[in-house]
């Protein structure tokens, strides 16, 4: 296959195709000091209610007007080289908080695709606090997917793939973007401090969306004039 794209571009590609995600420095760090303060990022009291903490912060997240924006401008250059430079962005942020020795936080193996996501979608996965071994998330990477059934409980096709997962170790003030078609998930957070963890979906937006629809759950962010043309576009009578 021919390929006019830039050898900078053509190497994130490469990596992203041989391990399932590309790890790099946030593009914005203006923007990151945004999430830091707005998410405030500590080690909550014992017995706090983790899930009224969570629907604060996400409140408000999602009512500060620039916050997609500058989600975006964390990982632009990563994405354009990944999915093009036409996206399509999930229109709410999803927030993890887990504290250590808290069972209650698990995400169990599962990939976006079982559940009916779009294989064209990739999460860019921020962390608000250094995130290492079990206070990270674990990735079956592409080349060990041999290894994988999609047969059985979740914890028996975790505990097959338990050998060849990979634990992502993301510090603050970098972003992942990773393939969100391959099984991934948590365990319990075995570290000395909690995770505070934010993700969202990218994806070319005019590629098929699955069951979470444009207008619904994606919202267009940079169509470029010709697309806009086209979808105008009506035929003279």
């Amino acid at each position: 296959m021919n390929s006019f794209i830039s050898r900078s571009d053509r190497e994130i590609g490469e990596r992203f195709l041989r391990d399932g995600y590309v790890i790099s420095p946030v593009e914005e760090p203006l923007a990151l000091d945004l999430f830091h303060a707005i998410i405030q990022p500590h080690e909550p009291e014992k017995g706090a209610d983790l899930n009224k903490l969570k629907l604060e912060r996400m409140a408000a997240l999602n009512a500060n007007p620039k916050a997609r924006e500058c989600y975006y401008f964390l990982a632009m250059n990563l994405l354009h080289a990944i999915v093009g430079n036409e996206l399509a962005m999930q229109r709410k942020f999803n927030l993890n908080v887990q504290v250590p020795g808290d069972e209650r936080q698990l995400l169990p193996i599962h990939a976006d695709t079982w559940t009916g996501d779009s294989p064209f979608q990739v999460v860019v996965w921020l962390p608000l606090v250094n995130c290492y071994r079990t206070k990270s998330l674990w990735l079956l990477p592409p080349y060990a997917m041999k290894h994988f059934r999609l047969e059985g409980s979740s914890e028996e096709m975790t505990k097959r793939i338990e050998p060849y997962v990979k634990y992502l170790d993301v510090k603050y003030g970098e972003v992942l973007v990773f393939n969100s078609c391959l099984p991934h998930g948590n365990t319990v957070n075995r570290e000395d401090s909690t995770r505070w963890s934010l993700n969202c979906r990218f994806k070319s937006v005019f590629s098929p969306y699955g069951r979470k629809e444009l207008g619904e759950h994606f919202e267009p962010i940079t169509l470029r004039p010709a697309s806009r043309i086209g979808l105008d576009y009506r035929h003279p009578a």
